[in-house]
């Protein structure tokens, strides 16, 4: 039985450094999508030079580019929040998996207990007859 709930005990650890692992990545990956919205922004609100003299059709470009890059920027935003969500799925698991373990390794902390408990009463019923044999021969005697 110890060794199925060491075995056991394993599994859910590993099963922990795995979900530990794809958290540490998806929040790697809403930071790389924090950058480009931040990056996006930036080159959005970038100082053009717009005076007087410019032409419509320069405008209308402008105007396109700043529409295009809002898009791109919305886009970003989109998976920003499904990788939080994801985020969110990863720690709740997480949580799950860590009391699942948790279980396991008191389980088997108890289990290794009780056969430690076990072994000493042997023993000391073991002893116990050695010393009950050797006094009853001294009084005898």
């Amino acid at each position: 039985m110890i060794s199925i709930l060491e075995k056991l005990l394993q599994l859910r650890h590993q099963k922990v450094n795995t979900l530990i692992s794809q958290l540490a990545q998806q929040k790697k990956i809403c930071l790389i999508y924090e950058k480009n919205i931040n990056d996006l922004l930036a080159l959005s609100n970038g100082k053009h030079s717009i005076n007087s003299r410019c032409s419509a059709l320069k405008m209308a470009n402008m105007s396109n580019y700043k529409k295009n890059i809002q898009g791109i920027i919305n886009w970003q935003e989109q998976e920003k929040k499904s990788e939080e969500n994801k985020i969110k799925k990863i720690q709740t698991s997480l949580k799950q998996e860590s009391c699942q373990e948790k279980i396991v390794q008191i389980i088997l902390e108890k289990q290794q207990q009780k056969i430690l408990l076990e072994q000493m009463r042997k023993e000391r019923k073991i002893a116990d007859g050695i010393a009950s044999q050797s006094w009853s021969r001294n009084h005898t005697k």
